[in-house]
């Protein structure tokens, strides 16, 4: 896997060393010989992942780090402190400035080379979905540290702990809710999980190597990956000791995270935190880009697709008739006389009259039928394998479905009473037309729908 790799030490030799290592894994590695020199850097080069020294002159690793989290257009950066101080408080510190992970010199390559793969495949989705977001319109800088952390601070975030024995799990639970406020479940098998993220998929899980039901931890964390329910969720990972092997292994299986056990509380409560945030901010992203996507096919006022939509969707229907031989309709729709609607009553009057209109149409068509808001009171409706006298008989049904029923509107009682003008063409093979004249074809029925005295329904059949 190619990325680059910004090394930051104040240590020529473990620059170097560090080099060598990485770029026989083809990473592209930029070197920084202080704090300064590589905040300078991540800015100018934005690189995958940071590999961070503690201890330096100019400023240290930890103020380094915390400068990279605070700032919106870096904060997504994953870093990894590097350090021969393997105290639990250091390791808590850096993990509470926002590293993402802790190693202590001498350097396991293994180790090493797990976590670089791990935190580059996380960066590139992140990426591709900030990416998207700035697509779809999105607010383009990123998320700081504390801004994720007022995120898990919202409330609503969830952790399942999975460990036999099941102790072990409700313990890890309790202190977990205690310190991070979140809601928590715990069990003791694998099976149990699995039953439990169906019914209510958390935003975190913690799996011990030890579960019960003859299930090691590993196959439930890859059938957690698999699973559509859990593929975004964070993973962490118990590993006894110092197994580094184990280590590597989870974390190419798909785990986000791993931790030594017996765990100190307060680092599992940052590495929980730091996965929650990195969780609850992808969360977000895709919620804006599924947002985005609805604003680019659906019209916001009736809630049927828009214009754009239709139009590549008859594309797609076309296409479908010339493989299959077979007929389809399009429609033009236009509400009768709507103008004097919003005249009269105004256009909150108008807007309501749209949306009903738009709920007859969903109810008189097939799941299969595309159903559109061109603009104004235009409306079209695109059906797959029809021909002319079903298309004519659905489309007088859409007729009689207006004109049966006043539509209610806000200040008249009686409501109001609406007819509907409809233009249907018919293509079929070996003559389906392209898109354009399909459209005209279906726009010269409704003139002449209008012309002919209005709530009518004209058809008009391509040759064969």
């Amino acid at each position: 896997m190619s990325g680059r790799i910004l090394v930051i030490d104040d240590v020529e030799t473990n620059r170097v060393i560090l080099r060598t290592k990485l770029a026989s894994q083809y990473y592209s590695v930029l070197l920084a010989e202080s704090g300064y020199h590589g905040l300078d850097l991540a800015t100018r080069e934005e690189p995958d992942v940071i590999l961070l020294d503690v201890v330096m002159p100019d400023i240290d690793g930890f103020e380094v780090c915390r400068r990279l989290k605070a700032d919106p257009c870096l904060a997504h950066i994953p870093v990894v402190m590097i350090t021969a101080l393997n105290s639990p408080e250091e390791r808590l510190r850096g993990l509470e400035v926002g590293a993402d992970d802790f190693l202590s010199r001498p350097l396991c390559d293994l180790a090493l080379f797990a976590r670089v793969r791990n935190l580059m495949r996380s960066k590139l989705m992140f990426d591709e979905l900030r990416l998207r977001d700035r697509t779809c319109g999105g607010s383009g800088p990123g998320t700081t540290l504390a801004e994720g952390d007022a995120l898990i601070a919202s409330g609503g975030s969830s952790v399942l702990f999975v460990s036999d024995p099941p102790e072990e799990a409700q313990d890890w639970a309790t202190r977990m809710g205690r310190r991070l406020g979140i809601r928590t479940m715990s069990c003791d098998a694998g099976q149990t999980a699995l039953n439990i993220v169906r019914e209510a998929p958390p935003d975190a899980i913690v799996i011990s190597q030890q579960v019960r039901d003859g299930v090691d931890g590993r196959q439930l964390l890859a059938a957690l990956r698999s699973h559509p329910d859990t593929r975004q969720s964070a993973i962490l990972f118990a590993v006894q000791g110092e197994d580094f092997a184990l280590a590597a292994q989870v974390l190419d299986l798909g785990a986000s995270d791993y931790f030594h056990t017996p765990p100190d509380p307060a680092e599992l409560a940052a590495r929980l935190r730091a996965q929650l945030r990195r969780k609850l901010i992808s969360d977000g992203l895709r919620s804006t880009l599924r947002d985005g996507l609805r604003l680019a096919m659906v019209d916001p006022l009736t809630g049927l697709f828009n214009r754009r939509y239709a139009l590549h969707h008859l594309e797609r229907i076309v296409a479908r008739a010339r493989a299959t031989g077979r007929g389809f309709a399009t429609m033009m729709l236009d509400l009768d006389s709507f103008k004097s609607v919003n005249d009269r009553y105004g256009h909150p009057a108008g807007d309501a009259v749209l949306r009903q209109f738009a709920d007859r149409l969903r109810e008189t068509v097939r799941g299969e039928d595309l159903v559109a808001r061109l603009g104004g009171e235009e409306f079209f409706v695109a059906m797959p394998d029809v021909d002319a006298r079903i298309a004519a008989q659905v489309a007088e049904r859409m007729r009689v479905a207006v004109e049966s029923a006043p539509f209610v509107v806000d200040g008249v009682p009686e409501g109001l009473s609406v007819t509907v003008s409809i233009g249907v063409s018919v293509g079929h093979h070996p003559e389906p037309l392209e898109v354009a004249e399909l459209i005209n074809r279906a726009d010269a029925a409704l003139y002449a729908s209008k012309h002919g005295g209005r709530n009518m329904v004209t058809v008009v059949a391509n040759a064969a």
